[in-house]
């Protein structure tokens, strides 16, 4: 299955009319990990016509309204979707109490348990917060005017079959190859057969989602070497230097720059300011800077190559 970005709101404090609040979906191996939830996020899942009921974890960066007013609908939407059993929302600390909050501001009759989870990372630390068989997610401390955390996604690295070697031993389509795969030895046609003699290691992948924040320590630790880093750029440097100091966000500039630094793969931007109708001068800063930069725009779908 592939691993794709799907981009559902890419504006920040103030929607525009072509900008939604912002919320961005991972898709990986058929199930979907939302990173913040913005007012309207599920009419955008709607739009790009990707599986609702899908939605296994909700990570939060941190609790300004225009990361988290679609939760209370999105969350009533799960809690009446077929084959959703159970909703995960991950954020930093007191996470728990804002939950409880949402949910008893209105009427809200949720049919399925709401499991909720905050952490605090301290200032060098990268903290885990998910470990699964083939992926892991970690978090890190940002530097914003609230508890903010930004996450990392890792798909861990994996033992593939050699096809063409697999073929010379007569076992490219046999059920043993499976085995073969979890590191296991097998018996075939009187002989023993290694996973070495079959199987490759294949390089996982690592995508960073860094929002509203300005610089720090935490950014670096949690993006280094990672394959693709989806961040925010409020602001254009050259003219608005000084507002993205004021409200402790980015500027396009400064983002491109931690890119750089950090030996990132490929920079994909978001969270715009709705002062920018057009995000030309936003990408061509960042560009300046890191080339292999690409600006997110709403319902935007990005392939994930590894």
């Amino acid at each position: 299955m592939s691993t794709k970005l799907h981009f559902l709101g890419t504006s920040c404090m103030v929607p525009t009319k072509d900008r939604n609040h912002l919320s961005t979906a991972l898709e990986y191996e058929g199930n979907l990990f939302l990173f913040d939830c913005g007012e309207n996020t599920q009419k955008q899942i709607k739009l790009l016509k990707l599986p609702i009921g899908k939605i296994r974890k909700i990570f939060i960066s941190h609790w300004h309204g225009d990361h988290v007013l679609g939760l209370p609908g999105l969350i009533q939407t799960l809690s009446n979707t077929d084959n959703v059993t159970k909703i995960e929302i991950y954020g930093p600390e007191k996470s728990k109490k804002f939950v409880k909050h949402m949910l008893e501001c209105t009427i809200f009759d949720s049919k399925i348990p709401i499991e909720v989870f905050e952490f605090k990372p301290k200032k060098n630390e990268i903290l885990k917060v998910v470990d699964e068989k083939t992926y892991e997610i970690s978090c890190c401390k940002l530097n914003h005017s609230v508890p903010c955390i930004g996450y990392s996604f890792k798909k861990k690295d994996s033992l593939n079959v050699d096809i063409e070697k697999a073929k010379e031993f007569g076992l490219e389509k046999n059920p043993k190859l499976a085995e073969i795969k979890e590191g296991k030895t097998i018996e075939h046609n009187g002989r023993t057969i290694n996973p070495k003699e079959l199987t490759y290691m294949k390089k996982g992948v690592k995508i960073c989602f860094v929002f509203d924040t300005r610089p720090c320590i935490g950014i670096d630790l949690l993006v280094k070497n990672c394959d693709y880093l989806v961040m925010e750029a409020t602001f254009v440097y050259s003219k608005h230097k000084d507002k993205a100091e004021e409200y402790d966000h980015m500027s396009a500039y400064e983002t491109a720059s931690i890119a750089k630094k950090n030996n990132v793969g490929t920079l994909l931007l978001t969270h715009f300011s709705q002062r920018y109708k057009k995000i030309d001068e936003l990408e061509a800063e960042a560009k300046a800077v890191f080339e292999n930069t690409v600006c997110g725009h709403d319902l935007m779908s990005y392939n994930i190559k590894k």
